[in-house]
Formats: structure tokens, C-alpha cells, sequence
């Protein structure tokens, strides 16, 4: 099983890294000093901003963390960048740029488009499998057992699943009630969790309302691509907040169930645990312990520790979006009923012992 290690965002090199690379650039164009400038350099500002900011992007944020396609992406949008910044008349030189790109996101397309024809032709069978899962489990989980049952594993399936949970708890999960039924603790109602997405959903909204109509005065192909960016970034939020409120942690008889909206869960073995404890180190997890820790909470303005802490026998693997896992030998815990969960832990706990 692949183990991704996941890494702090460092914002400060790469903003400093950008502003340099695009600093550069603007007063290579901007400045008489270095007027006129050559075809050759002109060049290598595309590779600047068509390959050096998308790799930055990519080492310090969307490695392990989302889909690889984002770095295409960003790499459309840094080309709208570039435009700003260099003249319509020395960009004429690098006209198949644009081109390329297009037909780089289109062949990535393609692939998915090809998967998801597999997908629909096998959908009956996945939908009849879906509805003999037990009616308690909720949906994102149910959803990749029945996947899981008729194709192999892959990463590109998982893509797609995550894909297809993330538009479920999207537009389709509004009506269905929160899973109540059992020992169930919710990770959002004690928390601004929703408040918080509110505010960035509001946030993008406004801000896809107005990028589009500034670019589709400039490039009308950049400002669609934006447009889908944000569109997407506002249905993300909308499933992750409804996933989070639609799906509590599970406590069963042998295991604890714990999911955070799609984005990350893991199903945790009372037999993997070594010990329980609340918990009593720093309000902020640090980087360090980030990479072998898994966190059961949710974001908040004013983030507050966690309250329960696990130890494990050995490492256990987490699911992470996209098929992407993570090796843990330590969880935290913030629900909202945290004392009536450790009950629960500690007498299934026991119960384990004696069995063994």
C-alpha cells in the first residue's frame, strides 16, 4: 500500500518565489530600459510562467494534496497572467502556446471521459450492489464498496469516485437526512465549520462574478476556464460542508469509523488501538506530527484542540481524496459529545481484551 505523506503548505517560499518570477517579468516589459525586448527572452518568460510557476504550484500546494490536473490548470491561468504582462505583439510569436495547452487538458479529458463510459456501462450492476449495503452506512462509503466490488483499484477510479461523491453531497444530498441512527458523534455542530464555508462559498461567488466579466473583455477563453475553476472550487466546498454534516463518526462493535466530509477517513480496529487518552498537547498540531497523525476535526475560525487522543499498535492506512493514502500511528479526535465517546472506546476496548 503506497504511503503519501503529506506536507505543510509553505507560503512564504512560494510567494517570495513567485513574486520574484513575476516580478522579473513585469519589469523585463514594463521598463524602457530593456526595450526591444528579443523573441529569445520572450521564450523563456513563457517558460517562466507556463512551466516554472506551475511546478512551484505544484511542489508547495497541489502535491499529495489534490488532482494532478490542477497543475494544468494553473499553468491556463498562469498563461492569462502572462498576457497582462507581456504585448499582444511579441506574444503573436507564441501563438500555439494556448493551443497546446487546450490539447494537453483536452487528451486529459479524454481519459476520463473513456473511464467514465466504463463506469456508466457497469453502473447497473455498482447501483444493485449499492442498495444491498446496509442502509446506516452513508453514502460515501457505501458508494466506493460498491465500486470496489465490480473494478479493480486504481487511482484514476478513485478520481472519479471522489468526483462523484463530491457532485452527490453537492446537488443531491439537501433533502437526506443526517445519519442518527447507533452510536453516532457529530465532528460540526459546536464548531463555525459551516459558518466558515458559508463565508468562502460567498466569497467565490462574488469574486467568479467578477473575474469573468473583467477577462471576457480580454481573453475569452481564459475567462471561462476561470469561470469552471471557481465553479468547481463552489460546488467543493458546498459537498465537503454537506458530507461533513451528512456523515458523523461510527462507532460499531470491532472499529470506529471516522470521515471528514470526502476529503479523509479511516476505519480504526478497536484491536489497533494501544492506548486512549484525552487530549493535553498544543491548540495547533505541528508540521512533525502532521505526517504520521490523523486529524478527526473539522476547520473553524478560531481552531481549538482536539479532545480525545489515540495511540496505535502499528501504523494504520487512511484514505485521502483521490485515492491518495497516509500511514498514521496516532489520531486526534474533536466531536462535539467527546466523553461520551471515550465511553464508548474505552468499554469497547475492554470488551476486546477479554475476548482475546
Amino acid at each position: 500500500m503506497n504511503q503519501a505523506v503529506i506536507k505543510p503548505i509553505k507560503w512564504v517560499p512560494f510567494l517570495a518565489l513567485c513574486i520574484l518570477v513575476i516580478g522579473s517579468n513585469m519589469v523585463l516589459y514594463m521598463t524602457p530600459f530593456f526595450q526591444p525586448v528579443p523573441n529569445l527572452v520572450v521564450a523563456g518568460s513563457m517558460f517562466d510562467f507556463l512551466l516554472v510557476i506551475p511546478l512551484l504550484v505544484y511542489y508547495f500546494i497541489i502535491r499529495k494534496r489534490y488532482s494532478w490536473k490542477l497543475t494544468v490548470l494553473t499553468a491556463i491561468a498562469s498563461y492569462g497572467l502572462a498576457t497582462f504582462i507581456i504585448p499582444d505583439s511579441l506574444l503573436e510569436n507564441v501563438s500555439m502556446i494556448p493551443k497546446a495547452l487546450l490539447l494537453l487538458e483536452a487528451g486529459f479529458v479524454s481519459i476520463e471521459l473513456y473511464l467514465l463510459i466504463i463506469v456508466i456501462r457497469k453502473f447497473p450492476k455498482v447501483k444493485a450492489s449499492y442498495r444491498k449495503l446496509p442502509n446506516e452506512l452513508p453514502f460515501l462509503i457505501k458508494i466506493k464498496q460498491a465500486f470496489n466490488s465490480h473494478f479493480a483499484k486504481s487511482r484514476m477510479l478513485d478520481a472519479v469516485v471522489s468526483e462523484i461523491t463530491m457532485l452527490y453531497y453537492a446537488l443531491f444530498s439537501w433533502r437526506k437526512p443526517a445519519l442518527t441512527t447507533g452510536e453516532v458523534f457529530t465532528f460540526h455542530k459546536k464548531t463555525s465549520f459551516v459558518a466558515l464555508n458559508l463565508m468562502l462559498i460567498h466569497a467565490l461567488i462574488i469574486e467568479s462574478v467578477g473575474l469573468h466579466y473583467f477577462f471576457s473583455k480580454i481573453d475569452h477563453t481564459l475567462s471561462l476556464v476561470l469561470l469552471f475553476i471557481n465553479v468547481y472550487s463552489v460546488l467543493f466546498l458546498f459537498g465537503q460542508m454537506q458530507a461533513v454534516k451528512k456523515t458523523p463518526l461510527i462507532t460499531t462493535e470491532d472499529s470506529i469509523i471516522m470521515n471528514i466530509g470526502f476529503f479523509k477517513g479511516m476505519s480504526l480496529p478497536y484491536t489497533a488501538i494501544k492506548e486512549l487518552k484525552k487530549y493535553e498537547g498544543p491548540d495547533t498540531i505541528s508540521a512533525s506530527e502532521k505526517k504520521y497523525t490523523f486529524e478527526a476535526l473539522v476547520s473553524d475560525f478560531i481552531p481549538e484542540k482536539p479532545s480525545i487522543e489515540i495511540l496505535l499498535k502499528e501504523p494504520v492506512v487512511t484514505d485521502l481524496i483521490y485515492g491518495f493514502k497516509k500511514k498514521v500511528t496516532r489520531v486526534v479526535i474533536k466531536v462535539d459529545e467527546p466523553s461520551s465517546l471515550m465511553n464508548i472506546i474505552e468499554k469497547r476496548m475492554t470488551s476486546e481484551n477479554e475476548t482475546d
